[in-house]
């Protein structure tokens, strides 16, 4: 289940070095990069609403299974693709994929971890998929700087990659026994199961400064590398998008043993400097000082991460866990997809600088009112 994590964030950041390629070759708007970056959390979001929970009723494998092989067709549809519909096309069935398997692989990981340490599977959840963001970075970027052709390389090893990943599902144990009202869960809802609702609360705010963070490393880098820093290299923008998860993978090792709250009010200190940091960085064109915040955002991200998902996981049994973890994610991809639409919108009348700026003070906004939520939540002696 691991692996399948690993794999979707993989093939989720892959694409990212690439969109500047098609730019320039197919001549499309700005806005349409942006587009191509954040249909895929809005295709996501559909799923989650819709099919989130869905492995509650019928069991983790069957799910999974499904979503590995709509992975394996968007894969493939990015290897033909003639034109920026037929990407757009790609990046919404892989989002709609993913948002099939996002829920249902993290409560899998949950259920699936031994009895001597439950919070492993939490742990792993919080781990793969930055450590999977930063594999596919960097990968990209690399092809991108060695390769004459480097989208049929990409997307040919990420379809090994869910082939790996379908025979993994297959021979999973299942950890769900069926039961009714599949039908039913289809109905769009998003429902917080009541016992987690206080913890889902106050974790929100810290959660949505975690994904603001993360778009705008993954959907705006590469417009900040060439717009800003007059970067025009592939593994320029892949490298910086590995430097961030890279950073928040190895963070999100190293605190995987602190409490929910400790972890949340250091990622929202972290987050919040982080924000002011590349906002003074690309408003002086200073690469040190957006270097250097880059490596704050990815500690922040790491602990973030890790920590409001160790903060929700103890406050539902298997039954309701999907469901939870459903809404959970639809702030996260709420969160990573809206503002990178917004950015794209307005950077080529206004110009990246007031953008990216006006970007980092909401990121910094959310990561303060963060702090304060998770240090009323402790006050409360709600802490798990």
């Amino acid at each position: 289940m691991a692996w399948v994590s690993l794999s979707l964030s993989i093939a989720a950041a892959a694409p990212s070095p690439l969109y500047v390629l098609y730019q320039a070759e197919w001549g499309f708007a700005s806005w349409l990069l942006g587009l191509a970056f954040s249909v895929y959390a809005f295709a996501l979001l559909l799923a989650l609403v819709t099919v989130g929970s869905l492995s509650d009723y019928l069991g983790r494998r069957p799910v999974l299974a499904g979503a590995a092989l709509a992975q394996l067709t968007a894969m493939t549809l990015f290897l033909v693709a003639p034109n920026i519909g037929t990407v757009l096309a790609a990046r919404t069935l892989q989002g709609f994929a993913t948002g099939v398997a996002t829920a249902t692989v993290s409560a899998a990981l949950t259920d699936l971890a031994p009895n001597r340490n439950r919070q492993l599977g939490a742990v792993i959840a919080g781990i793969a998929p930055l450590a999977g963001l930063s594999v596919g970075a960097i990968s990209t970027g690399l092809i991108v700087h060695a390769a004459h052709t480097p989208i049929p390389i990409v997307f040919t090893a990420l379809d090994v990659l869910f082939v790996i990943g379908l025979a993994v599902v297959v021979a999973a144990p299942e950890s769900v026994q069926r039961r009714g009202g599949a039908w039913k869960s289809l109905v769009p809802r998003l429902r917080i199961p009541s016992a987690a609702r206080t913890a889902f609360v106050a974790s929100s705010f810290l959660n949505v400064a975690v994904w603001t963070t993360s778009g705008l490393c993954l959907g705006l880098v590469a417009v900040i590398n060439r717009d800003v820093f007059d970067l025009h290299n592939g593994l320029a923008n892949g490298g910086i998008i590995a430097l961030v998860m890279g950073v928040s993978t190895a963070t999100a090792i190293v605190t995987r043993h602190l409490d929910a709250r400790s972890s949340g009010l250091i990622a929202t200190t972290t987050l919040a400097a982080a924000a002011a940091g590349i906002g003074v960085g690309v408003v002086a064109t200073n690469l040190v000082i957006y270097l250097v915040a880059s490596v704050v955002a990815g500690i922040g991200v790491g602990t973030g991460f890790g920590g409001y998902i160790r903060l929700l996981t103890p406050t539902t049994g298997p039954e309701d866990r999907a469901e939870l973890f459903t809404a959970m994610y639809v702030v996260s991809y709420l969160s990573f997809g809206l503002p990178v639409v917004a950015a794209g919108a307005f950077i080529d009348s206004v110009g990246p600088r007031p953008v990216i700026t006006v970007f980092c003070a909401l990121t910094a906004v959310s990561a303060a009112l963060g702090n304060l939520m998770l240090k009323r939540f402790a006050s409360r002696g709600s802490d798990r």
